[in-house]
C-alpha cells in the first residue's frame, strides 16, 4: 500500500456543499423494493466492548479476536470473497474487504447488492488500495488512480445497493492542503502531497485511510537531515502521530468526524459522517535509502539500530536502540485512539522476529488494554492493562472527547512558535475527558533519550493540576515550571495520568498556607508507568517479512516490487 492525499470538504460551504456531496454520493439510506433500508454498517469502536480492527493479513474466516476478515477481491475470485462475507455475517463480525484494482459492474453488484448472512448484512467497510501504470504512486498515475477510485465509490453507491452507506477510502487519500505546519497541514512530510482537497472531494470517500508507517520515506526524520531532534525513534513515533493528528483535524471541523457510532448518526446519512481508519505498522522502510543500514537493497532495506548510517552522518552509538519498541506502538497505538482514530488496519510487522500474532496483540494492549498474552514479557504488563482499562472507560461516556489534538506541548516550560515542540522535545501527549464521569486520562510519552517536563495547561477550560497535598489542596505560582502544574516524564517512558474533576483550594504558596482560592479544577489521581518493557528497541527494522520470505522463495525482487510501493509511499 502506497498513497497520499488529500481533503474532500462535504461541509466546505454549508449546505451548497452538502448537496454537492450529495449528488457524487448518490442516494444514501433508501428504502428497497421489499421494505428494507439500507443498513448503516456495523460498528467498529463503541467503548467499553466494541473493538473490531482489519488487518493485511487477516484475509479468510475464522479471524483472531478482535480482528474481521478483509479479503483481497479481485474480479477473478468473486465466489470467495462473498463466501467470507457470509461466513464473518453469520459470525457476528464487520462485513470488509481490500480491493487493488477496478472491479466490473457485474462484480461490484454481485458484492455491493448482496445480503449476506442470516441477517442479510452488507459489505460496510472497503479499503481501496488501487494503483496506476506499474504500481508506482507518481503523478502520472494519478488521475488513473483517482478515476478508479471514483467509479469504486460509485459502485458502491449505486441507487438500490444494499452497501450504499458503507465506508470506502483509498490508502493515503486524506483531507489535508499541503505540507508545513498549519490548518490542513501535513507537518511530517518530506515531498509534496500527491493528492489534492478536491481529489478527495471529488472521489467521494468518506473514509481517511492515512498512511502511518514509521519508516517510511515520505516522513521527516534525524536520518533525513529535515528532523529537529537528534534522535531516529523520536520521527518514528511522533511523525505519524502528527500526521494522524492533522488529518482527524481537518475530518473533525469539516466532515463530523466527532460522531463516535455509525448506527446513531443523528438521524442522518452516514455518508455524512467520516472516519479515520488509518493503516499502521510498527515499521516499514521500504524504499528510505536513509534507514537502510548497509546500503544496498539487495538484501531488501534494513534498519539494524547499533549500526552506522553513513550516510545520513550517524555512527553506532547514535543509532543504538532507535527502533519503535513493542510498548512504544502500544503507547502510539492509543495516542491514534485518544485523538479521534475510529479504528485501525494493521499492515505487515516489519521487523525481524516480530509476529503477525504480536503485533495484533500490541494493538489490543494499546486501544483497549486487552492483550491475550498478559504474560508475555513484551506485551503490556497488569499495570499497563488496568490503566488503559480505565481510559476505555472514560471513551464509554456519552460526552467523552478528546483532551487535545496539539503537536505544539509546553514542554520544559516552552512551546515552539515556528514549529512542532512534540518534535524537538520527542515528548507528546494525548487523552480522554467526561465532565459527566469527571474523570481524563492522559498519556503523555517521551521517546527522547533525556527527561522532560511537560505541562498539561487547561482542558475544557478547567485548569490542569498534578500535585497535591494529604487534605487533597494543590498550588500555583508564576514559573512555567511549576511543579503543581507539570509532569515529569522519564526518557524513552510512557506515563498514563489519571485526574479527577475536583473543586478545591488553589494555594498561592507551596506551602499550602496563606491566600487560596476556591477552583473547579483536574487534580491528579494517579500516575503511571504504562508500556514500559521496550527491550526490541534494539530489533532490525525491515519493509515487511512476507516480501523476504517471497524473495527466498522466488529469487526475484520484480515478483514483489509492484506490491511494496503500493504498499509504503
Amino acid at each position: 500500500m502506497s498513497g497520499l492525499k488529500q481533503t474532500r470538504g462535504r461541509q466546505m460551504v454549508g449546505t451548497v456543499a452538502k448537496a454537492v456531496a450529495v449528488a457524487v454520493l448518490g442516494m444514501a439510506g433508501v428504502v428497497h423494493a421489499n421494505g428494507n433500508s439500507t443498513p448503516y454498517p456495523q460498528d467498529l469502536n463503541v467503548a467499553p466492548n466494541t473493538h473490531w480492527f482489519a488487518s493485511w493479513q487477516e484475509n479468510t474466516n475464522p479471524s483472531p479476536q478482535d480482528f474481521f476478515a478483509t479479503p483481497y477481491t479481485t474480479n477473478g475470485n468473486i465466489p470467495f470473497v462473498q463466501n467470507q462475507m457470509t461466513l464473518s455475517a453469520n459470525a457476528g463480525k464487520p462485513l470488509g474487504i481490500k480491493i487493488e484494482g477496478p472491479l466490473s459492474d457485474a462484480n461490484a453488484a454481485a458484492l455491493f447488492n448482496t445480503h449476506f448472512g442470516g441477517q442479510g448484512r452488507a459489505i460496510s467497510y472497503i479499503f481501496g488500495d488501487l494503483e496506476g501504470g506499474n504500481g508506482s504512486y507518481d503523478f502520472a498515475a494519478k488521475g488513473g488512480i483517482l478515476a478508479g477510485v471514483k467509479q469504486l465509490v460509485n459502485q458502491v453507491r449505486k441507487p438500490g445497493s444494499w452497501s450504499d452507506r458503507a465506508y470506502v477510502g483509498q490508502f493515503g487519500l486524506t483531507p489535508l492542503n499541503g505540507v508545513g505546519f498549519g490548518n490542513k497541514q501535513d507537518p511530517t512530510r518530506r515531498g509534496p502531497l500527491q493528492y489534492t482537497t478536491s481529489d478527495y472531494q471529488n472521489t467521494g470517500v468518506n473514509m481517511a485511510n492515512t498512511d502511518l508507517y514509521p519508516g517510511s520515506p515520505n516522513y521527516r526524520n534525524k536520518s533525513t537531515f529535515d528532523w529537529a531532534n537528534a534522535n531516529i525513534r523520536t520521527g518514528l513515533f511522533v511523525g505519524p502521530i502528527g500526521r494522524m493528528t492533522a488529518v482527524q483535524d481537518s475530518i473533525n471541523r469539516d466532515y463530523n468526524g466527532k460522531i463516535k457510532s455509525t448506527n446513531n448518526a443523528a438521524g442522518g446519512s452516514i455518508n455524512q459522517f467520516d472516519k479515520q481508519i488509518p493503516w499502521v505498522a510498527r515499521f516499514n522502510n521500504w524504499g528510505n535509502s536513509s534507514l537502510d543500514s548497509n546500503g544496498t537493497t539487495a538484501d531488501g532495506y534494513r534498519f539494524i539500530p547499533g549500526a552506522p548510517l553513513p550516510q545520513a552522518g550517524l555512527n553506532g552509538s547514535q543509532t543504538s536502540q532507535q527502533m519503535l519498541g513493542r510498548g512504544d506502538f502500544s503507547a502510539q497505538i492509543l495516542h491514534y485512539r485518544l485523538r479521534g482514530a475510529y479504528s485501525i488496519n494493521l499492515f505487515e510487522p516489519g521487523v525481524v522476529g516480530y509476529s503477525v500474532a504480536q503485533q495484533e496483540d500490541d494493538a489490543r494492549s494499546g486501544w483497549y488494554g486487552g492483550s491475550l498474552n498478559p504474560g508475555d514479557p513484551n506485551g503490556a504488563n497488569a499495570v499497563s492493562r488496568n490503566a488503559v482499562a480505565h481510559a476505555n472507560n472514560i471513551f464509554a461516556q456519552p460526552d467523552s472527547q478528546a483532551a487535545t489534538l496539539t503537536l505544539n506541548p509546553v514542554v520544559d516550560g516552552t512551546s515552539n512558535a515556528s514549529g512542532i515542540r512534540s518534535e524537538n522535545s520527542g515528548t507528546i501527549w494525548s487523552g480522554e475527558y467526561s465532565k459527566n464521569l469527571k474523570q481524563l486520562d492522559i498519556l503523555a510519552s517521551n521517546l527522547d533519550t533525556i527527561n522532560h517536563m511537560i505541562k498539561f495547561g487547561t482542558v475544557d477550560a478547567y485548569d490542569v493540576f498534578t500535585l497535591k497535598n494529604g487534605s487533597g489542596y494543590t498550588y500555583d505560582g508564576a514559573s512555567a515550571l511549576t511543579p503543581s502544574r507539570n509532569a515529569l516524564i522519564e526518557a524513552g517512558m510512557h506515563r498514563m495520568l489519571q485526574f479527577d474533576l475536583v473543586t478545591t483550594r488553589v494555594y498561592s504558596s507551596s506551602t499550602f498556607t496563606g491566600k487560596f482560592s476556591t477552583k473547579t479544577i483536574w487534580l491528579l489521581n494517579q500516575n503511571y508507568l504504562v508500556f514500559g518493557n521496550n527491550a526490541g528497541r534494539g530489533d532490525t527494522g525491515i519493509p515487511e517479512p512476507t516480501t523476504f520470505g517471497m524473495l527466498a522463495a522466488a529469487g526475484s525482487m520484480a515478483a514483489v516490487c509492484r506490491r511494496q510501493r503500493r504498499k509504503d509511499a
